[in-house]
């Protein structure tokens, strides 16, 4: 009888351990399935000019899923040697602060100031989603010496979706009168190369 009780005991063990074990490997799978039916609206691509005598330049598409191409950043490139003055791009730079939510971040902007003038305004925004509650943070603080933006904030992942808004001015002169000429630019920023940024439909 001892032995028939011990026997089922251990049947009834094993059951559980295999259901356990078997649960435990049904999740990683549906986390894969998961993150394969998240759909992106954009992927980033680079393509290349080559004008001769080593002068190329790179062009950053946002390419929609109709394949239709929208214009981001530009790379100029003097014999493989990037040239930061003829180009127009950000340098992102992003940490997570340990064990927390929280991210500090650093962007840079770069533009041909001969083509787009004096950089008088400068915002960037970002999307920070916390649990279900998204919002829109905006940053004005830019340095201008250091040719930088600091910023932080507080978000779900490590998945930075943003842009920004640039505004130049530049002299000129028309029919002998000196004017000022008001040039505004929009750049889309991302940190992985499949995105959903709103922003960039705006650059249609």
């Amino acid at each position: 009888m001892k032995k028939i009780c011990f026997q089922i005991l251990q049947l009834a063990f094993y059951g559980i351990l295999c259901l356990i074990i078997i649960g435990c490997n049904e999740k990683p799978e549906n986390t894969t399935l998961q993150k394969s039916e998240i759909e992106y609206e954009f992927e980033r691509e680079i393509i290349t000019y080559d004008y001769g005598n080593g002068i190329t330049e790179d062009v950053e598409l946002y390419i929609g899923k109709s394949n239709d191409t929208i214009g981001n950043q530009v790379f100029a490139y003097n014999k493989k040697v990037l040239d930061s003055s003829m180009s127009l791009f950000y340098e992102l730079n992003l940490k997570q602060i340990k064990n927390s939510n929280e991210y500090s971040g650093l962007i840079k902007y770069h533009f041909n100031p001969n083509r787009e003038g004096k950089l008088v305004s400068f915002t960037f925004t970002v999307i920070s989603k916390i649990n279900d509650k998204t919002d829109f943070l905006n940053f004005y603080n830019y340095d201008n010496e250091k040719n930088q933006l600091e910023f932080k904030l507080k978000n779900n992942s490590d998945t930075l979706v943003g842009h920004i808004h640039a505004q130049h001015t530049l002299d000129s002169i028309v029919n002998n009168e000196d004017k000022i000429r008001i040039r505004e630019i929009f750049i889309s920023v991302d940190n992985y190369t499949k995105t959903n940024n709103p922003f960039t439909k705006g650059l249609r």
